[in-house]
């Protein structure tokens, strides 16, 4: 039953919706008025840059390069050395703990030399950009207005039109 009703009631509406537009009538009439619809656009737009002069921090190698030098600091970690391989091992084991904790401890302190780093500063620019905000209007569209049977019609598109279609219903009593 509910199936019929809604097919009933379908039918009716695409009966009425013809018999409308059999009666409908449309008219091509001249657009007398254009109007430009405008919206706000900001944009944002470089006009220069400032520059300042700024000092950094920088690390730099300050090391000596010349590393077949014996300085104060290999022969500190050549005694370092020795005297942890004299806490390693026992008689003639121990001997050789020492000649190679010495070696070892020599070797590394005066590695060391060259690899020190040390703060140095540097003077850069930098410049950052300056910017400016310009608003300014532009046409998103028209307002085409047209008159006809003594009423004024308007349709809002993204063009301008030469003509505006009018559709008109005929209701006979």
């Amino acid at each position: 039953m509910n199936q019929l009703t809604n097919k009933a009631i379908a039918l009716a509406i695409s009966v009425f919706a013809s018999v409308s537009l059999a009666n409908a009538q449309s008219v091509t009439v001249k657009v007398t008025e254009q109007i430009a619809i405008t919206k706000p656009f900001t944009t944002k737009i470089k006009t220069g840059e400032r520059c300042y002069e700024d000092t950094v921090e920088v690390m730099v190698n300050c090391g000596n390069d010349d590393t077949n030098t014996i300085g104060i600091d290999t022969l500190i970690g050549a005694t370092l050395g020795v005297v942890i391989g004299n806490q390693i091992g026992s008689g003639s084991g121990r001997d050789a703990a020492k000649i190679i904790g010495g070696l070892g401890g020599g070797y590394i302190a005066n590695q060391q030399r060259s690899n020190k780093q040390c703060k140095t500063y540097n003077q850069i620019t930098r410049c950052e950009p300056i910017y400016e905000y310009v608003t300014e209007e532009r046409v998103v569209g028209y307002r085409n207005c047209a008159e006809y049977n003594g009423q004024k019609i308007c349709k809002e598109t993204a063009g301008p039109l030469d003509t505006l279609t009018v559709t008109q219903k005929i209701v006979v009593h």
